[in-house]
């Protein structure tokens, strides 16, 4: 079933994910209409930080990882190998390199049309990646730990 574009147009993007983020019990840290930042604490006790963007017809979802590099020769190649080879196993999500401050940050994303985009739907990509980001970096931890 397709959603009503407009219901994330405009002023309607604010109040959608207002409405989506109280049904499900969630609070947002920011929010304007185009941009909503949602901070989740996991079981692991970290906090995982959410983005959504709205383009023209579609939503972007990112959670940038605590996996940072001061540049991209700085990024280990069997890290991103193993982050590619994830990315085969998921239907919702997909891991990427993206310079954020000036650094090449590990980070789980989603790109959603807005039209496919219900509360149900939201829910499942948004809980997808924030659990994903937190266990890679739980698994980063461990082997680092293990140096």
């Amino acid at each position: 079933m397709a959603i009503d574009l407009d219901l994330f147009s405009g002023n309607n993007y604010r109040s959608t994910i207002q409405r989506y983020c109280s049904q499900l019990g969630w609070s947002i840290n920011d929010i304007n209409d185009r941009r909503t930042i949602i901070n989740f604490t996991m079981n692991s006790g970290t906090t995982q930080t959410l983005f959504i963007i709205r383009y023209d017809t579609t939503l972007e979802f990112s959670v940038p990882s605590g996996v940072k590099f001061n540049s991209q020769n700085d990024v280990p190649g069997w890290m991103s190998t193993l982050m590619l080879k994830e990315n085969s196993n998921y239907k919702i999500g997909f891991w990427s390199i993206e310079e954020i401050n000036g650094r090449q940050n590990f980070s789980i994303m989603h790109n959603a049309e807005i039209s496919l985009i219900d509360v149900t739907y939201f829910r499942d990509v948004i809980l997808k990646l924030i659990q994903e980001c937190d266990k890679f970096e739980q698994t980063i931890t461990k082997a680092l730990s293990s140096y």
